[in-house]
């Protein structure tokens, strides 16, 4: 049995970086190549420092970290007084991955957004991963499509 939460990224982030090396090698590698991941640590401390950091996780009954959902939360710029919370990152490990774990985690994220007054969430997955079922049955809708370039330092 898993149990979802929002916690500090401060409380997680010695916990996070075995399943965030996970995600990267399962999810991320095949997107941005084959590289050393190294999660920076410092950034998402400056995130939430700022108020614009949510993360919520699912744990086995032992404490253990099963997985998480971290969102990016900022005043959304098309849309006057609306707060945007942008998914970074979902991920469980495959042994969570049963039943509607996915789900459960994103509906108990979705409860968390809202008690911080975010009032649209954008959510993502790589082209090679689509979650649109998943999305769908959340309630989101399908609203564009996201292309990244990496550009050279000049």
């Amino acid at each position: 049995m898993l149990h979802f939460q929002e916690e500090t990224f401060t409380r997680v982030r010695d916990d996070v970086q075995a399943l965030t090396q996970a995600h990267w090698d399962e999810v991320e590698a095949a997107l941005h190549g084959d590289q050393a991941y190294r999660l920076d640590k410092e950034r998402y401390a400056a995130l939430e420092r700022l108020g614009m950091l949510a993360v919520i996780t699912a744990r086995h009954e032992d404490g253990g970290l099963a997985g998480y959902a971290a969102f990016t939360v900022l005043p959304c710029p098309h849309r006057a007084g609306i707060t945007l919370a942008a998914l970074d990152g979902l991920y469980l490990a495959p042994e969570a991955r049963r039943g509607l774990a996915a789900l459960s985690l994103l509906r108990r994220a979705e409860q968390c957004l809202a008690e911080r007054g975010v009032g649209l969430i954008q959510y993502s997955s790589p082209a090679s991963r689509p979650c649109d079922a998943l999305y769908r049955r959340l309630g989101a809708r399908h609203t564009e499509s996201v292309w990244h370039k990496t550009l050279a330092a000049f």
